[in-house]
């Protein structure tokens, strides 16, 4: 926790020095007079403005952000020492006396935007946007070069997302300032990501206050609780949290735009804070364009209104023109990026978020909660009162408030822009980004209300006066408060993404050496941002495989197919691989394997050889390809190795020579081979054999022929009407029980139609089930080969308009031990109706399953083996349910009868609870292994939800029966193997 303190606070000082150092002198030197009482605070919105637009040059043409600072940082020194000289030093306590309600909303503005992580007690993305995979790697590539050298980095999926427009969109500005904060305080994306997203957002507030005082001659008191409100605004906090960088890295910079635009063109000196309004203007398209359309309309109007009532109109138009003239030069490089990138990513119609539904205006103010995937909530009778409260207030203030016209022709261009997206564009996205840019007007309005009506009270009794007041903060105030709790809340417990995962995947950057290079699993259990964020924490690596981010797909390949690390989702088969060793590093998700020095190429071949069907494979020195081009002409002597699998005794063809091929899982070498040359592979019978991969070694392997505890299993779907019929055909020779389940989701609403699951035993020939789902009730069946029911278990979903994919599911109760595959899909339209899209058939699959998560590999007794097991979890609540699963192996046929012991104990070793019974719910007895044999047993234990939170174990072991007989493990000569876990309070109902 110290350790993420402190990473916390290091980020926030260097991002506020940073734009202290960059702003200080050119807001002493440049800004115009009318905008003196506020220059210390203006300085950091300055300064920030100032780095993003100079890092933006500097990457965009000449080289990294380390240039950009490098340049930047001591031009500003020089201007920091003339302003120094010129007007003397920073009055440092003077400032904090005159501001120090400044620094109070930066402070609720970071506290609220930090708050989630301080729970979780490491840096995390918060919401569940995955926009992160743009702003990550984009800040980690800018530091090390400039935009057109992302290309050129080594092979990773994030690269190839963020290389060039349309994807990336050229909008470069947070992760400009993100990547130069973290150059300076020798962080990285993942940890400042979270606190430059909560600074962002405070410095807007500060901007705010400026504003409201230096624009609509509010007044202290009254700018305060204006910016308070609007860092409160729930719907912003909720754009924060749900990872927009781009759009909270220009919120800063709206208020600054009308603040340094109007002074500077309503000034009686021309030129006078032209350069300063230029810079912070042409800062916006660098962070996000969209922007410029509630701004430009909203500065439309308070200019339209000045101009109105300006004299010197001529002068007023001579300094806008001066002023666009500078922006564009400025800014001259975002107009082709825009049209390369930004505007071909804002024109598909994918860009919804899947929200389909206009954003209240309840929610826009901030007086009620926005959640993406709920309705809109209703307004309470105190929220009611609220509202009208507001809205009176802000009328009232349109007619009555100081600079009332100013706020009259903000208000009509916010209006328009936000009128243009529900009516003529109906755009629900872009107007749900537009309203939380706009909401805090309306209660910055109601508070200059507020500051007339206390002005018309003050003549009034003392007492009234403070009881209107307190009263009307407390009734307008208090709601948008509650609902920003309530935004932090919903965040609270654990971020939106890599939940668990993210503090264990980090150490890949110690475990995996810079340059290396590393396949990564396309499992779709890891694809979308899991991937992501492994190719993130492997950006120092090359990075190779079929990947599927959340946003972008990338297949790069190495000359030998394989890297000289293998990541691979956790649940996956090494052995297809050819990795045979246990991985050295395990985290989150993911297993990580070092590739074995005798294996010199792999190549994936998931290729079904049927009757007289050939393939061949061309094997060089150090290669190994599916097509017939010798790529070099180095002789060396090579074993080629085969992985194959088939569900009946069956041969091959290599090189003419016959090779039978058993029932089940083999590995077949030919060898040694001269290279290079060309292999032709020929199956010459009916019975169809799979070629899972073809492996290329300098030396002969050392394990050969049948690969143990693996199954062979083929799944074929056809359907009749509403009714599905899979049918499996599974060869389990030496391993057992297993679940087969088909689960049926809308993975894109998160919708279960229903699970469907049956236990498979052991089975030395080829066993058939067929599981048969009617898809218009949910009710299902499922019968072996001789038509005889199998008691299958169901877990009934609903029947909710949606897309969804049956997928099938190999392994025990928590663990797929085959990559899922896809059975069909069925569509339930709005109307009820239900029409099949597709069926799929997977005649020949294979996998091992003796692959615990926790390897003990401890003996019990002196003929049973626990090999590890699995935990669902190492933490749980009260009330709820844990399951583990034991992974025995028998050294001797045909034991005595015995039972599992699982207990769950306290620190006084005394039995809670326990699950005691024969192996796999009976269904394997121990009277029944035989040798070598690898049994599954899967158990569950309720925890009591009276047990008081604390440290438990969960105690192994075995005994006989009916004697009682305890075994002794081995290695501790107790009859107990202990679990820790960690048992929480029941929790409440929120």
């Amino acid at each position: 926790m110290n350790t993420f303190v402190i990473e916390l606070l290091s980020t926030m000082t260097v991002a506020s020095a940073l734009a202290l150092w960059n702003g200080w002198g050119i807001t002493r030197l440049l800004l115009p007079a009318t905008l003196q009482p506020w220059r210390a605070i203006l300085a950091p919105l300055i300064g920030y403005a100032l780095t993003v637009l100079t890092g933006y040059w500097v990457v965009r043409f000449f080289s990294g952000l380390g240039l950009a600072l490098g340049l930047l940082l001591p031009i500003c020194g020089v201007l920091n020492w003339l302003a120094w000289r010129r007007l003397g030093p920073p009055r440092i306590l003077t400032a904090l006396h005159q501001h120090w309600t400044a620094l109070l909303i930066g402070f609720v503005g970071i506290a609220i935007g930090i708050a989630p992580l301080l729970s979780y007690g490491y840096s995390a993305p918060i919401g569940e946007g995955w926009d992160i995979e743009n702003y990550w790697p984009t800040a980690r590539y800018l530091t090390r070069g400039p935009v057109s050298a992302i290309a050129t980095a080594p092979p990773n999926p994030l690269r190839d997302l963020n290389a060039s427009p349309p994807r990336i969109g050229l909008t470069l500005g947070f992760s400009i300032w993100q990547g130069s904060v973290d150059l300076l305080s020798s962080g990285e994306p993942l940890t400042s990501f979270g606190p430059l997203l909560a600074w962002l957002r405070a410095l807007g507030g500060i901007g705010l206050y400026i504003l409201l005082q230096s624009v609509f001659d509010l007044r202290r008191w009254s700018a305060t609780l204006g910016a308070l409100l609007a860092v409160l605004n729930g719907l912003l906090l909720w754009v924060s949290f749900f990872n927009f960088g781009m759009q909270i890295a220009a919120w800063p910079l709206i208020p600054l735009v009308i603040i340094l635009g109007l002074h500077a063109v309503q000034s009686m000196r021309f030129g006078e804070g032209l350069l300063v309004a230029a810079i912070a203007i042409a800062a916006v398209p660098i962070t996000y364009y969209p922007a410029l359309g509630p701004l430009g309309l909203m500065a439309a109007g308070i200019g339209a209104v000045r101009l109105w009532q300006q004299h010197e109109r001529r002068l007023v138009l001579k300094q806008s023109i001066g002023l666009i003239l500078l922006a564009l030069v400025l800014a001259a490089p975002t107009i082709p990026d825009y049209f390369a990138g930004f505007n071909y990513r804002y024109s598909l119609p994918l860009t919804t978020l899947g929200l389909f539904r206009f954003v209240p205006l309840s929610d826009i103010v901030g007086l009620t909660l926005f959640r993406l995937r709920d309705a809109p909530e209703t307004l309470t009778p105190l929220t009611a009162i609220a509202a009208c409260m507001m809205f009176l207030l802000a009328g009232y203030a349109v007619m009555a408030a100081p600079q009332r016209s100013r706020w009259l022709g903000m208000v009509t261009g916010a209006a328009l822009f936000l009128l243009t997206l529900r009516f003529v564009s109906v755009y629900h996205y872009g107007y749900l980004k537009a309203a939380a840019y706009l909401g805090w007007i309306v209660s910055a309005l109601a508070v200059a209300g507020l500051q007339v009506l206390s002005e018309r009270l003050s003549s009034q009794r003392q007492w009234l006066y403070y009881v209107v007041m307190a009263g009307t903060i407390m009734l307008i105030g208090g709601p948008i408060t509650f609902t920003a709790g309530r935004v932090v809340a919903d965040h609270w417990g654990k971020p939106g993404l890599f939940a668990g995962v993210l503090p264990a995947l980090r150490d890949l950057r110690q475990v995996v050496p810079p340059g290396s290079t590393v396949f990564l699993s396309g499992d779709p259990r890891v694809q979308g941002v899991t991937s992501a964020l492994a190719a993130y924490l492997l950006d120092h690596a090359a990075v190779y495989g079929s990947v599927r981010t959340g946003y972008a797909t990338s297949t790069a390949t190495t000359s030998t197919g394989i890297g000289e690390y293998v990541l691979l989702q956790r649940d996956e088969d090494p052995r297809l691989w050819g990795l045979t060793d246990p991985p050295i590093w395990r985290g989150g998700p993911y297993l990580l394997y070092r590739k074995p020095d005798t294996l010199l190429a792999y190549q994936p071949l998931d290729q079904l050889l049927t009757a007289d069907q050939i393939t061949t494979l061309t094997i060089t020195a150090h290669q190994l390809a599916g097509h017939a081009s010798l790529l070099d002409d180095e002789r060396a002597e090579r074993w080629l190795i085969l992985q194959v699998a088939t569900l009946k005794d069956s041969k091959l063809l290599i090189k003419e020579q016959t090779y039978n091929v058993p029932a089940g899982r083999h590995w077949i070498s030919i060898g040694p081979l001269t290279t290079p040359q060309t292999v032709t592979i020929r199956q010459p019978d009916p019975d169809p054999v799979l070629l899972q991969s073809a492996m290329l070694t300098a030396k002969p392997p050392a394990i050969l022929g049948q690969l143990p505890h693996s199954i062979v299993l083929s799944a074929t779907s056809n359907a009749q009407d509403l009714h599905i019929t899979t049918t499996l055909v599974m060869l389990n020779p030496d391993s057992g029980p297993v679940v087969a389940a088909i689960e049926l989701w809308d993975n894109q609403h998160g919708y279960l139609f229903g699970r469907y699951g049956l236990r498979m035993p052991l089975a030395t020939v080829p066993r058939e089930v067929a599981i048969t789902i009617d898809l218009g009730s949910g009710t299902a069946i499922a019968q072996d080969s001789t038509g005889a029911t199998l008691p299958l278990g169901i877990q009934s979903g609903g029947a909710k308009p949606g897309s969804y994919t049956a997928r099938l599911w190999i392994g025990t109760d928590q663990r797929a031990l085959l990559t899922p595959v896809d059975l069909f899909a069925f569509t339930i339209h709005r109307s009820g109706m239900i029409t099949l899209d597709w069926v799929a058939q997977h005649p020949l699959m294979m996998t091992s399953i003796d692959r615990p998560l926790n390897v003990l590999d401890t003996r019990i007794g002196e003929d049973m083996l626990l090999h590890g097991y699995d935990l669902s979890t190492e933490q749980i609540a009260a009330g709820d349910t844990i399951a583990i699963t034991l992974w025995w192996e028998s050294l001797h046929n045909q034991l005595d009868e015995r039972s599992i012991m699982l207990h769950l104990r306290n620190s006084a070793d005394e039995r809670i609870i326990d699950a005691d019974g024969p192996p796999a719910s009976g269904g394997r007895p121990t009277t029944q292994w035989r040798t070598g044999e690898v049994i599954i047993d899967d158990r569950r234990l309720t925890i009591p939800a009276d047990l008081p939170p604390g440290r438990y174990w969960l105690v192994i072991g075995s005994y006989r029966w009916p004697s009682l007989e305890p075994l002794v493990w081995s290695d501790t000569l107790e009859t107990g193997r202990r679990i820790p876990i960690e048992v929480q309070a029941l929790p409440t109902s929120r």
